[in-house]
This record gives structure tokens, C-alpha cells and sequence, in this order.
């Protein structure tokens, strides 16, 4: 009998993912053509051709599953420093801080949902824990990736000096993002800058000025 539930219960979870991933595409295309404030989920559940009572049990409100595309791409950029952080090992620290800056931006440039979502939103409370929560994370990994280089360095946890860095190149993204629409080279070097400056004041002076 328990083998039976199983059977049944498989096919309807990969209905369940599938009906939820072509929802969150057909979302991000109405995201980019639209705008969020335009898109509702009724209007998902048109371009989708998931009904809407089935939208509706997955995400409560569009909110919930803007929420849910947000996090994805936050993750996704999560990754994206995890998968370089063994590339990082034996560099100086003034090499790794623009190359994790420069491929955060390439990210946000190459996904204009991420954009609109991230670095216009956040769209809900919710949305900002997350973001806030996944910042926390990336500068974990931050922290890790310095303790790799040459010479390795211990960035301060209390503060949390790692996940400040991160928040400071993020509000410079957000600001270039309002600005122009996307992360320019500009803002870039501006976000550098800001980091380094940032770091050497929190590093010991033997290593800042290293």
C-alpha cells in the first residue's frame, strides 16, 4: 500500500514542480515587459495556462511569487561566489575584490528579472528578509574566500565586516541600477572603490597596506 501512495504521489509532485516552473517563466517574461506593478497572478495564469486556482495555492498574493523569484536569483548568485571561491585561493586581496564585484554585476546585467527584483526592490518585508538573509550567507562565503588568500586574512566577525562589504557594493549596485537601468562599468569601479576603501580600514595596517 505504501509503495502505491508513493507511485501516485511522484507523478503529482512533478506536476506540482512543473506547473510551478512554467508559472515562475511565463512571470519573468511578464516582469520584463510589464514591470511588477503590472503583473498579477490572474495575468500569470493567462501566459502560463497553469489555472488559476492552482496559482493561487502555491502563492497566496503576487507578492509571494515575486518573493519566490527573487530568492532564486539570490541563490543563484550565492552559487556563483561558492563555485569561484577556489579560484580565489593564493590571490591578494586588492585582485579578489574587484573579480567578486565584476562577476555580481555580470549576473544582475545578464538577468533582468534579478534587476528588477532585487536591485528595484525589495517588492515586500518578506522579499527584504530574504535578501538580507542571503547577503548574511554570501559574506559567510566572503569570509571563507579571504581566509584563501595570500596572505590569508581573518576579516572581523564581530561586526560582521564581511557581510557590511558585501552590503556596500550591493547599495552602489542598487544606485546604479535606479540610475541607469543596469550595473555600468562606472558604478563598478565605484563599488571597488568603496570595498578597498572599506577594507583598509578594517584590516590590520600590516595587511592593508600590503
Amino acid at each position: 500500500m505504501e509503495v502505491s501512495a508513493l507511485r501516485h504521489r511522484r507523478p503529482a509532485q512533478l506536476r506540482t514542480q512543473e506547473r510551478v516552473a512554467r508559472a515562475i517563466a511565463a512571470a519573468e517574461v511578464l516582469l520584463i515587459e510589464r514591470g511588477p506593478e503590472e503583473v498579477s497572478i490572474p495575468d500569470v495564469a493567462e501566459a502560463s495556462g497553469v489555472p488559476r486556482a492552482s496559482l493561487y495555492q502555491f502563492f497566496a498574493n503576487k507578492y509571494q511569487l515575486f518573493n519566490a523569484i527573487a530568492e532564486q536569483h539570490l541563490c543563484q548568485v550565492l552559487e556563483l561566489v561558492q563555485s569561484a571561491a577556489p579560484s580565489f585561493a593564493g590571490m591578494h586581496w586588492r585582485e579578489a575584490a574587484p573579480i567578486l564585484i565584476r562577476a555580481t554585476s555580470v549576473y544582475y546585467n545578464q538577468n533582468p528579472v534579478a534587476g528588477i527584483l532585487i536591485l528595484g526592490g525589495p517588492t515586500s518585508r518578506e522579499s527584504y528578509l530574504a535578501q538580507e538573509v542571503t547577503i548574511e550567507s554570501i559574506g559567510s562565503e566572503m569570509r571563507a574566500i579571504f581566509k584563501t588568500l595570500e596572505p590569508a586574512i581573518n576579516i572581523p566577525e564581530e561586526p560582521d565586516s564581511a557581510t557590511m562589504l558585501v552590503e556596500i557594493a550591493f547599495a552602489i549596485m542598487k544606485f546604479g541600477y535606479y540610475r541607469d537601468g543596469e550595473i555600468s562599468e562606472a558604478i563598478m569601479e565605484q563599488a571597488i572603490h568603496a570595498c578597498v576603501g572599506y577594507l583598509l580600514q578594517t584590516l590590520p595596517d600590516e595587511l592593508a597596506a600590503s
